[in-house]
């Protein structure tokens, strides 16, 4: 399979282009600037382009199976979650890709029925506006009717750590273990990621991975 991924060298993007030539795909990396192919990534295309110009961004993913991107962003920057999520959108119709696959914020999960986790008052407010620009993304994509869409949340912390399994994916609802603990590793996401990718289990949904 052939995988376009925004930002595959990032801290989940890396892990999500390492998995993907793990399992023997093909990986067109999106980069925002020039730069050599990080150890272990030495495999992907990398490509520069600036995603809000659908014609180049169309073109350097034409021929890919899917559209991925773990397009992430801080600080005053944050609302360009929504601005990636129009680009991808366009240069998925543009190239012909029916399927995108993206990264997105536990924020926009449930933890009732109709209650988000960014709207619960245990909620860290620091992390308000990062949630809130995720779950705009998310509606985005949510009126792309014609794509083949899944918005990947991942548990409530995600982080550096192994690959060690464990995990349950579902969708629309935080996930926790027996301790009440909502956690998941980069590896394991990235794992989780790839694997709706080849199966597609979760079209038109949000999503999530946490450990059992």
């Amino acid at each position: 399979m052939k995988i376009a991924l925004v930002a595959p060298t990032g801290k989940i993007g890396s892990e999500i282009a390492k998995e993907a030539l793990h399992q023997a795909h093909e990986v067109i990396g999106i980069v925002r600037s020039a730069r050599p192919a990080p150890e272990g990534l030495e495999a992907v295309d990398l490509k520069v382009v600036d995603i809000a110009d659908t014609a180049a961004f169309s073109k350097a993913i034409a021929g890919a199976d899917v559209l991925a991107s773990a397009y992430g962003a801080h600080g005053d920057s944050i609302d360009t979650v929504v601005d990636a999520a129009h680009a991808l959108v366009a240069a998925a119709r543009a190239a012909n890709i029916k399927r995108v696959i993206v990264v997105g914020g536990a924020g926009s999960l449930e933890v009732a029925p109709g209650v988000l986790l960014v709207d619960a008052p245990t909620f860290p407010a620091a992390y308000r506006a990062y949630a809130l620009a995720h779950n705009k993304a998310f509606h985005v994509l949510k009126s792309a009717n014609d794509l083949d869409w899944t918005f990947f949340s991942p548990a409530a912390e995600i982080g550096p750590g192994e690959k060690i399994g464990n995990y349950k994916v579902a969708a629309r609802t935080l996930q926790v273990n027996a301790a009440g603990q909502s956690k998941i590793s980069y590896p394991d996401y990235a794992e989780a990621f790839v694997a709706e990718i080849v199966r597609g289990d979760f079209i038109r949904n949000i999503m999530t991975v946490a450990y059992a």
